[in-house]
């Protein structure tokens, strides 16, 4: 596996009748493809969370991964192990073969 996989960057519109529209930079955990809401200009280390109950945005420190050098989510850096996207992915693939070489 690569490890100068670069993120997945990209760009949310939301739209809400009662709210104005809403637009917001993005990029992707690496670990388990959540989007994430960036600071514009901070290159992913900024994260946006969204209150709906007060519907405001704050920013928190994002969190990085070291061992696979991509921004990850709060709830796979609280797991504290790097577990990257593509590898579950394989792992999933691998035993999808198990399963139909025993016929299962």
């Amino acid at each position: 596996m690569s490890t100068s996989a670069k993120p997945i960057t990209g760009y949310a519109v939301t739209v809400d009748p009662d709210h104005p529209t809403v637009e917001r930079d993005t990029t992707t955990c690496g670990h388990c493809q959540r989007v994430i809401f960036c600071k514009p200009g901070t290159a992913q280390t900024t994260y946006l969370i969204f209150d709906r109950a007060a519907w405001v945005w704050t920013e928190e420190l994002g969190a990085f991964c070291r061992v696979c050098m991509r921004p990850i989510c709060f709830a796979c850096c609280d797991q504290g192990r790097c577990l990257p996207w593509e590898q579950k992915l394989e792992r999933s693939e691998a035993r999808d073969r198990l399963r139909r070489s025993v016929g299962v």
